[in-house]
């Protein structure tokens, strides 16, 4: 067995397959896209090259630029929301003695669910004859109060920006306090023993030592909220009026119903170019550096 691990022929044979798959299912798709971003094609006819003509167009399309106006309403929403709430709920659970386990399943179960499902759960709320939500407001208040959640173009994008964080909040929360509690608890009792307690323990030594993890927590945010596609699609299908239209909905609006793959490509494209300088955008702000203990 030493003897294996010592022969680099042994890390090769497990390297390459796993090199293979990433070529094939992730590099080649990219550089793919790339090349039909400059061709206009429907998959069957003859590709015809027309240069950079479709992401021209993609600034000229109010389409477009309502679903890109979409996903940073997803992402500022995701930022200035669900991650200071991901961040009070852990400090929540981190307190408390007894139980704790049991907290941490319980936030954790909505992210096991499947999208499809969620999407359809939620759907099935908001409903505006029989959902649950609309009944509970028409025991408290007047049924003018009742809502077309997911037909109101006014609170569709809300609606699936509600469901949205209570499925994916609960994988943020368990990364978040397995870094809280991962702080040694010598800072903690130190910081006691000078005075610092309560809040203000926890905006100068617990925020400070989980920076790493809400570092990769603005990441995933960034990258997820600018690629989302599944919610959206189930829920609303990018309606009503384009009002929760995405640049992933759209893409296979274009892509694949109106079938211009090569515009289709474009979008894929730009989204790619947007999530590789909006995550480099964030590692400069950050200055992410290892925290010691």
């Amino acid at each position: 067995m030493n003897k294996a691990l010592k022969n680099p022929l042994t890390y090769i044979a497990f390297i390459i397959p796993t090199l293979v798959l990433y070529a094939l299912f992730f590099v080649y798709p990219v550089i793919v896209s790339f090349v039909y971003g400059f061709f206009q094609w429907d998959g069957i006819t003859e590709k015809v090259f027309i240069g950079v003509d479709n992401f021209t167009r993609l600034w000229k399309d109010d389409v477009f630029l309502k679903s890109l106006a979409n996903n940073f309403y997803f992402m500022a929403f995701s930022l200035v929301v669900n991650i200071p709430l991901v961040f009070l709920i852990s400090i929540l659970i981190s307190k408390v003695g007894r139980m704790r386990d049991f907290y941490k399943s319980a936030v954790f179960v909505p992210v096991v669910i499947s999208t499809a499902t969620v999407a359809i759960l939620f759907g099935v709320l908001y409903n505006y004859d029989s959902g649950l939500i609309n009944q509970f407001i028409r025991l408290v208040a007047p049924d003018s109060w009742a809502r077309e959640w997911l037909s109101d173009p006014k609170l569709a994008m809300l609606s699936i920006l509600i469901a949205n964080a209570w499925q994916n909040i609960g994988f943020f929360i368990v990364l978040c306090l397995a870094a809280i509690l991962n702080i040694p608890k010598e800072i903690v009792e130190a910081s006691k023993i000078d005075g610092i307690n309560g809040w203000t323990e926890t905006w100068l030594i617990t925020l400070p030592l989980i920076r790493p993890v809400l570092f990769v927590m603005l990441l995933l945010t960034v990258s997820g909220t600018m690629k989302v596609l599944d919610i959206v699609q189930i829920m609303t299908n990018g309606g009503p009026f384009q009002s929760t239209e995405v640049m992933s909905t759209y893409m296979l609006k274009v892509g694949f119903r109106s079938m211009e793959l090569g515009y289709g490509s474009a979008i894929g494209v730009t989204m790619f170019i947007l999530i590789l300088v909006l995550t480099g955008i964030l590692q400069k702000l950050t200055k992410h550096e290892e925290v010691q203990y």
